[in-house]
Formats: C-alpha cells, sequence, structure tokens
C-alpha cells in the first residue's frame, strides 16, 4: 500500500491511496486498499510514498559506462571514429561485463525495469544483465568493423547473434535476443536484408539506428539514391518487430513509410542534444500514430542513464519546438517513460494492471520536490518535471525486489564502479 499509486493504465488512473498486489510474477490487483481486504495469508507492507510502473529504456549501450564522457564536443561521425571506436577496440571481455553492471545498476536504482541494450560482446553482456535482476532485450550489434577479418564481418555477426538467439533468448524469464544491425551506413543492403530474414523468421526484435544525424542522411542518400526508412523498406528490413533508434532527420515521406510498417521508435532528446545531431519530431510521430518510447543512448553520449531526464526533456522541447505548452501533457510525458517503452518494445510492462508483471518502483514523496501536493494533478505534475532517481527506493522486477532501500540487493553497486573507474584508465592509456 502506498499514499499514491500512478498505475499509467488506458484510463491514467491516480490512486491516492492505493495498492498493487502480485502473486509470484505477476500482478493480480491495484485498487484503494480500503474496498479490496487482503486475503488470508496474504503479506501486506504499508510502504506510503508511490508506487508507479518501473521506466522502460527503449536503446541503450550500457557497457559505454566505460567511455563516459569520452569526446566530449565532437559530433557523431569524429566521437565515433576518433574517441569511441579506439577505446572500445581495447576492451576484454570482463571489461564489457563490469561496464554493464555498472549500468546495471544506474538504470536498476534511478527506477528503469526494462532496458534495451545494443553492444558487441554479448556473453558479457548477457551475463551482466541476467546477473542485476533487470529485464532485457539484447541485440548484438552487428555491423562491418573497418580494418578487422572475417570474425567482424557482418555474415560473422549475424551467425554469432543466431546462435546466442538460439541458445539465450527467455533466459530466466527476463531476457528477450534480438538483432543489432548498427545502422543503414554501416551494413550493406544485402546484409540488412539477411539480418531481418533470419530476425523475422525468429519473431525477434530488430533494432537499428535510423537517421540519427543530418550527415549520415546524406550518405545514405549519396550511397543509394534513398533515404534509410524507404531503403530498409525496399530490402524487406521493416517487415517485422523494427525499433528505430533516434529518427531525427525524417521527412514527411520517411514518416508514412515508417507509418505503414509500425515502426517503433526511440526518442534520445537527451544523447541527440548533446551530439548537436537535433531534435526528433516527436509531436509528429505521435500524431501518425507511431509506437514512441524514451531512450538513454549510451553514457558516453548522454552522459548517465536517467530516464527521469529523458522524460523531462522530451516535454521540454516537444512544447518548446510546438511553442504550445499543450503539445505534450504530463501524462503523454509520463507514458511514453513507461507504458509507451513497452509498446515499442512488445513486452506487456510499463503499466500496473492485473495480469501484467510487477514491474514496479516506489518514491519517497517526503522532499520539497513533491510540496506541496494538494491535487492529482500537481501530484502528476511534480512526477514529470521535478521526478529524480534519487527519490526512488526500491525496485521490483518480475515480483522480486531487486533494489532496497536504494541499494542493488543482487549485485555490488561498489565493486562495479571501482573496476569501471580502473579499467578505464588502462583504455585512455593504450
Amino acid at each position: 500500500m502506498a499514499d499514491a499509486v500512478f498505475t499509467v493504465d488506458g484510463d491514467d488512473r491516480i490512486l491516492q491511496p492505493g495498492a498493487v498486489e502480485f502473486d509470484g510474477e505477476l500482478i493480480t490487483w491495484v485498487g484503494d486498499p480500503g474496498r479490496e481486504p487482503a486475503g488470508v495469508g496474504t503479506e501486506v507492507r504499508e510502504l506510503g510514498g508511490l508506487l508507479m510502473p518501473g521506466l522502460v529504456n527503449c536503446h541503450g549501450h550500457s557497457p559505454m559506462t566505460l567511455v563516459r564522457s569520452a569526446g566530449d564536443g565532437l559530433p557523431l561521425e569524429r566521437w565515433l571514429s576518433e574517441s569511441v571506436w579506439p577505446r572500445e577496440a581495447r576492451l576484454s571481455d570482463d571489461d564489457v561485463f563490469w561496464g554493464m553492471t555498472l549500468g546495471a545498476v544506474e538504470l536498476l536504482c534511478n527506477g528503469t525495469t526494462t532496458t534495451c541494450e545494443q553492444y558487441r560482446h554479448p556473453g558479457p553482456v548477457i551475463e551482466a544483465l541476467v546477473a542485476s535482476g533487470i529485464r532485457a532485450v539484447f541485440t548484438p550489434g552487428i555491423f562491418d568493423v573497418p580494418g578487422s577479418g572475417r570474425e567482424d564481418s557482418w555474415p560473422a555477426l549475424l551467425e554469432d547473434t543466431c546462435r546466442i538467439f538460439d541458445e539465450m533468448d527467455g533466459r530466466e524469464g527476463r531476457l528477450q535476443v534480438g538483432f543489432g544491425p548498427h545502422a543503414a551506413y554501416t551494413v550493406p543492403p544485402e546484409g540488412l536484408r539477411a539480418i531481418a530474414e533470419e530476425a523475422q523468421a525468429r519473431g525477434a526484435l530488430l533494432q537499428i539506428h535510423l537517421s540519427e544525424t543530418e550527415a549520415e542522411c546524406r550518405l545514405v542518400e549519396e550511397r543509394f539514391g534513398k533515404s534509410a526508412p524507404r531503403l530498409l523498406a525496399d530490402v524487406g528490413a521493416l517487415a517485422g518487430r523494427v525499433l528505430a533508434a533516434h529518427a531525427v532527420w525524417v521527412d514527411d515521406a520517411d514518416l508514412d513509410v515508417m507509418a505503414e510498417f509500425d515502426v517503433g521508435v526511440a526518442h534520445c532528446p537527451g544523447s541527440n542534444g548533446k551530439l548537436g545531431s537535433g531534435v526528433a519530431r516527436l509531436t509528429d510521430l505521435l500524431d501518425r500514430g507511431l509506437r514512441v518510447g524514451l531512450g538513454t543512448d549510451g553514457p558516453a553520449s548522454n552522459d548517465d542513464l536517467h530516464l527521469w531526464d529523458e522524460m523531462r526533456l522530451a516535454a521540454i522541447l516537444a512544447r518548446a519546438v510546438a511553442a504550445d505548452p499543450g503539445a505534450l501533457s504530463s501524462a503523454a510525458a509520463l507514458r511514453l517513460a513507461t507504458r509507451g517503452g513497452g509498446e515499442v518494445l512488445g513486452l506487456p510492462v510499463g503499466s500496473l494492471e492485473a495480469g501484467r508483471p510487477a514491474d514496479l518502483i516506489r518514491l519517497r514523496t517526503d522532499d520539497a520536490r513533491f510540496v506541496p501536493s494538494v491535487t492529482p494533478a500537481e501530484l502528476l505534475g511534480h512526477l514529470v518535471w521535478a521526478g529524480a532517481g534519487y527519490l526512488v527506493t526500491d525496485v521490483w522486477v518480475g515480483g522480486s525486489m531487486v533494489v532496497e532501500a536504494g541499494r542493488c540487493t543482487l549485485i555490488d553497486g561498489a565493486r562495479a564502479q571501482a573496476e569501471v573507474a580502473q579499467r578505464a584508465r588502462r583504455l585512455i592509456a593504450s
């Protein structure tokens, strides 16, 4: 039981007070605790504060905690080639394990219960994700690594991803495996087609960076004579479950293509802003009926993994660009960070309703950010416009407590922080 429960259900109900009941991994009931007495043998916990669905991160490269803040001030293309990729080429599997572990600590302790990750080194990434208790969709990165041999070519990486899917998908009931072609400019059309065919045959998510920068779009147009969304459509890569990260530089014709194929979009305003990539057309995406969630991108281009910042920035930019304070409501912003993210990933998360996974978080409200709260609308405003990760006290994923009193219960956050700090110094010095 809590002082307030934000359900983010179909009616965006706010219960004051409210209660959430779960049995095992699933929610069994949400409502007014005064109207539904707990059954015999049910453990009742009076938590106070505020309960809400866990946040959903639709696009991340969380092992990049190892290169946080690298290349600050560079545009995307130079940021990758001059700063990030040279350091990542020196990463060991142990480095990546600790980078992902620290990323999971940051995500969970700030209230994110589901994350969609794209990275190389799939073994240690999966090991760290599973150990942390977070719900995850992992799409191993696929592209040709410049100057490398066949083992780092797209056919070899695709073969490896197929094996990982067949062996690991569904592990612990919290891990889904997908396919992660990097982008239309780093994977050739025949590769995009082959990757899509394998993903579609397995019903798996395909996650790809799409039209992130203006320079990228010019390059794709020069090479192929068409935009990235049209290229992906023409090679059959949009026919299945597709998640497009960024989608900043898309025109109306691109939006038509994306809507036709029901492409999900990960809106990453923090990363796009820091790299100077631009501002995605969020309200246009939503008006076309596209499924949209929020993503942090990597901690080297953000530089944190706090979806509270993304939720607030998405709403601020949408209103500023439209010069309209009603362009994106507070309720709509909260949906982007929760239920909308679940819809983008094709997972029944992001809402507190019977039958859905018991992925929820508690925030303390004995803080100046929540004073005064006279009406439910004001409480919603405080949550969206002043909510912060430091207010998250407890986190449950699939009914299991993975954060208690602000600390991860399954992984050692202090050790992960120390390991990443030490390993990052080596990467710079190498």
